[in-house]
């Protein structure tokens, strides 16, 4: 099929100057739009050639004809010419023809030896056009051959270049990542240059590369220790602050000495050592606090007691006045006077009884009590005051126990990045040895392909098989050694290394690798014979033991006419359509199976040139158990970054 990039090959074929700069992509649109043109288009990709253009000769005659002022014929006046001349030649033809008919002269043999000659000229004309249009149509078919073999080329050499350049991309791409891989990890470290060519394998000593720190052990810990000082020296001050001195001896007292209650007549003596002051000022304003109150609830009780006394005293007269004994005599309230009187003697006796012992007593006791609200009070006080201090040692402790966890927390990631570190250069080393022996290898075989008797070649003579083979001819004298391996001293002809014992050798070879393959070429032959008549044999077996089990599932409409495979198997086309939709699906099943592969690949090429997903894939494999795991370690990843 026509394209833009023949028709750009028939410009630069034609001589077309600028051919090399176009594009066949930018030509596509002309056979695609304009398919009238098809044909000028055909004949000028596959026909024209140099001898169509011009030279520049004759376009100098061309340009010189038009300059010289001379009519030129172009095609619509050539055109206007011809149908003026249509009618003269015919007029001549017809005057020809007369003056033909018209002579005597003509006899009718020589009219029919002229008619033979015009039709055997004819038939050969017939011929030669029959064997000319062969030829072209041989040619057209050679030229649809080759043209759509060079198509074919194209596309191959295209699908070619393709692959290469998109496995030239890859190789960059890749080499490109791992020098950035490289120059990156070397950027983290430098090592001695001259520890590479040493012979020793010890630890080669790392030097931090000044710039931005990606490790641990790049970073100074003097500002963190510098601001661990700092915390742990304010942290004391704010302990020596909170917690002054003679806090101990405070808690110590606060026993039960201190929460008895205060006794008017002596204090312990512990107290007064203690703060004589303060007690005595105390004891004095809880003494005067108790005589007053025992004093005014003393007056209360005889003043309630009088009340009372003289309110009973009314209440019996007015009693006795309004009761029926009213008509009593004097004489009879004269008899009970006496008695009346040692009563109340009695009673005023019993009274002064009362107010002297039991009332005292009473008052003192409540007296006692008003200590209670004081006692507590200082309970209290003190009960604040200690859970004060030790919301205060809470609040220390707390600080103390974070300053540990940071100082645990950089201890265990500096662990780490050791191990870490011991771990890389261990596989460092190994890298390293490796390189150093394919390095040696590598010189070994540069050494053994610039040897002088391989690059050059040696004149042998005329007697080449008589000559004997030199002892610094290596290649000769390995080739021969590695040819006769095998044979005994006794079994070979000629004991010494000559070309001619070597030539045999390589015969020989020749022979038996020629046997090997016409022996490998019957025992393919014979696998192949073999396995066409098993898989026949399989599939007549196939017919038989599964006619039984598609025959009640599709049952034939019409009944074929018996043939010895209908017999041997009755059901075959349903079985065809069976193992049809069998193969159908294995087909999918192995497109779906490369899908995957390809898939699979895809995603290790991605891996490893990617050392992000690395990580990412080493993570998911180790945390795939446990989300909380991997929520952990990413916290504590997060919080050794803050800490940084």
């Amino acid at each position: 099929m026509l394209d833009g990039a023949q028709f750009v090959e028939a410009l630069s074929r034609l001589g077309y100057p600028r051919a090399s700069v176009l594009k066949g992509t930018e030509f596509d649109w002309l056979f695609d739009t304009a398919p009238d043109n098809l044909h000028l288009l055909r004949v000028v990709c596959n026909r024209l050639n140099r001898s169509n253009v011009l030279t520049p000769e004759e376009l100098q005659a061309y340009k010189a004809l038009q300059e010289s002022g001379k009519p030129i014929l172009d095609e619509v006046t050539l055109a206007e010419l011809l149908k003026t001349c249509l009618p003269v030649d015919g007029g001549v033809v017809s005057q020809g023809c007369s003056a033909l008919c018209g002579g005597g002269n003509v006899t009718i043999e020589d009219l029919e030896t002229e008619l033979q000659a015009l039709r055997s000229e004819k038939q050969l004309k017939q011929r030669r056009l029959n064997k000319l249009q062969m030829l072209a149509t041989n040619w057209s078919a050679n030229c649809s051959a080759s043209q759509t073999l060079l198509q074919e080329g194209s596309s191959a050499v295209k699908d070619a270049n393709s692959a290469l350049a998109t496995e030239n991309a890859c190789t960059n791409s890749a080499v490109e990542n791992l020098s950035k891989e490289t120059t990156k990890l070397a950027g983290f470290f430098q090592t001695d240059p001259h520890y590479l060519r040493s012979k020793d394998r010890a630890a080669p000593p790392l030097v931090a590369q000044p710039g931005t720190p990606v490790l641990l052990s790049q970073l100074s810990l003097e500002p963190f220790l510098q601001q661990q000082e700092q915390f742990t020296k304010v942290l004391t001050a704010y302990t020596q602050r909170q917690f002054f001195q003679g806090i101990s001896n405070m808690t110590e007292t606060s026993t039960f000495n201190r929460c008895q209650l205060t006794n008017l007549s002596c204090c312990s003596e512990h107290e007064e050592e203690e703060d004589e002051g303060l007690v005595e000022l105390r004891k004095k304003e809880m003494a005067q606090l108790q005589w007053a109150y025992i004093v005014a609830q003393y007056q209360l009780v005889k003043e309630r007691a009088k009340e009372h006394g003289d309110k009973a005293a009314k209440e019996w007269l007015v009693q006795r006045l309004n009761s029926s004994t009213e008509s009593l005599c004097y004489l009879q309230v004269r008899r009970l006077e006496p008695d009346l009187r040692s009563e109340i003697l009695s009673i005023q006796s019993e009274i002064q009884s009362l107010m002297l012992d039991p009332v005292r007593s009473a008052l003192r006791d409540c007296a006692f009590l008003l200590n209670i609200p004081v006692v507590r009070g200082d309970l209290a006080l003190q009960l604040a005051r200690q859970n004060y201090y030790t919301s205060r040692q809470t609040e220390v402790r707390d600080q103390l126990l974070r300053q540990k966890a940071f100082l645990e927390l950089v201890h265990l990631a500096q662990d780490a990045e050791l191990l870490m570190g011991k771990r890389v250069m261990k596989q460092l080393d190994e890298i390293l040895k490796r390189l150093e022996g394919e390095a040696e290898a590598a010189a070994q075989r540069e050494t053994n392909l610039t040897q002088p008797h391989l690059t050059q070649v040696p004149y042998l003579g005329s007697d080449v098989k008589q000559q004997v083979i030199s002892s610094k001819d290596t290649a000769f004298s390995g080739l021969l050694q590695m040819l006769e391996l095998g044979k005994t001293p006794t079994e070979r002809e000629d004991p010494f290394q000559t070309y001619g014992r070597l030539e045999t050798a390589a015969f020989k070879l020749q022979q038996d690798l020629v046997t090997v393959q016409e022996a490998l070429d019957g025992a393919r032959r014979e696998q192949d014979y073999t396995g066409a008549r098993l898989e026949s044999d399989q599939d007549a077996l196939d017919q038989v033991a599964y006619s039984d089990i598609v025959q009640p599932l599709l049952r034939p409409q019409v009944c074929a006419i018996a043939t010895p495979a209908l017999e041997l198997c009755p059901h075959a086309q349903e079985l065809t359509i069976v193992l049809d939709e069998l193969e159908v699906k294995q087909k999918a099943l192995y497109t779906s199976l490369q899908d995957i592969v390809g898939d699979l690949n895809a995603k290790r090429r991605r891996l490893e040139r990617s050392a992000t997903l690395r990580r990412e894939r080493e993570l998911y494999v180790y945390f795939h158990l446990d989300p909380r795991l991997l929520s952990r370690a990413v916290r504590d990843v997060e919080a050794q970054a803050g800490v940084m």
